[in-house]
């Protein structure tokens, strides 16, 4: 199936899995990658950039490539571009869970959230995973830091242990300024990248807002004096925050994986842990290959 912008009867399901992954890991993570195709009425799906693919998407099997570009800087364009294909393949009924490619589940306490109704209690789930704080931020009075906002160094230091990637036509990153698009915005919290559940109302917003900055992840925001668009991690909870959206935080959500690249070198030991040792888990971050 493929679309430029495709035209067909929608399959209905409840929700998407989709893990974002890249062209460099289709032969280690996502082969190893340890996902049915789908999950009850919870389908897989994998999304690639492809940058000079000859229309808008195309999904074979369980793979969807899009025509964006494939390198780390892009990942929150490559997420909200594929968002807005899956809403054009599917009637997703509660929204989509984004996974990162190095993830190992406990499958069956990812079944019991899928099957779980959206709610806690009255509150509905829209924004869902670790949080960056360790608790949960709900009716959070939002507002705009400009003062506060600063550098953060995450992708300057990826692209120093990567400098093929500038290279890489795929990537279209050649003669970027990193340093200079490493302008973040101050937020009070956010969720930790590798899982976070997206209700199909936080879907929307985040649409709506790339669309109307034409999905340019070099786009200087004034209200926050960022560039906030290229660590997605950021992004998200700023435009849903401000958007009034509860930042929902889960003690059993991920962590890393113990003794994978994850935890020895890039996160403490607290967040770490194996199905052994952190039996109600869902998921393990490995980060390798990286």
């Amino acid at each position: 199936m493929s679309g430029t912008t495709a035209t067909h009867s929608k399959q209905s399901v409840d929700g998407i899995i989709l893990v974002t992954s890249c062209q460099k890991y289709m032969n280690t993570r996502l082969k190893e990658l340890k996902l049915k195709e789908s999950y009850g009425n919870w389908k897989v799906i994998h999304v690639i950039g492809d940058l000079f693919l000859d229309c808008d998407y195309a999904l074979e099997g369980n793979l969807m490539r899009i025509r964006c570009e494939d390198s780390y800087i892009y990942n929150l364009k490559k997420f909200v571009l594929a968002l807005k294909y899956l809403y054009e393949m599917f009637e997703i009924r509660d929204g989509v869970l984004r996974s990162n490619d190095d993830l190992e589940f406990n499958e069956k306490l990812l079944v019991d959230f899928l099957e779980t109704p959206k709610k806690i209690g009255t509150l509905d789930i829209d924004f869902l995973g670790r949080s960056s704080t360790g608790y949960s931020l709900v009716d959070y009075p939002f507002t705009y830091e400009p003062q506060r906002a600063a550098t953060n160094y995450h992708l300057v230091q990826y692209y120093e242990t990567h400098p093929e990637d500038f290279e890489n036509p795929l990537h279209n990153i050649k003669g970027v300024d990193i340093l200079k698009y490493s302008r973040m915005p101050h937020i009070p919290a956010f969720l930790h990248g590798p899982l976070i559940y997206f209700s199909n109302k936080s879907c929307k917003i985040l649409l709506n807002h790339m669309q109307n900055i034409n999905y340019d992840i070099y786009h200087y925001d004034e209200k926050s004096n960022s560039y906030p668009y290229t660590i997605d991690d950021l992004t998200y909870p700023l435009v849903l925050l401000s958007n009034g959206i509860n930042l929902l935080h889960a003690n059993n959500w991920h962590k890393e994986l113990e003794g994978s690249p994850a935890h020895t070198t890039q996160f403490p030991y607290a967040i770490c842990g194996n199905q052994e040792n952190s039996p109600d888990c869902i998921a393990f971050h490995t980060n390798k290959y990286k």
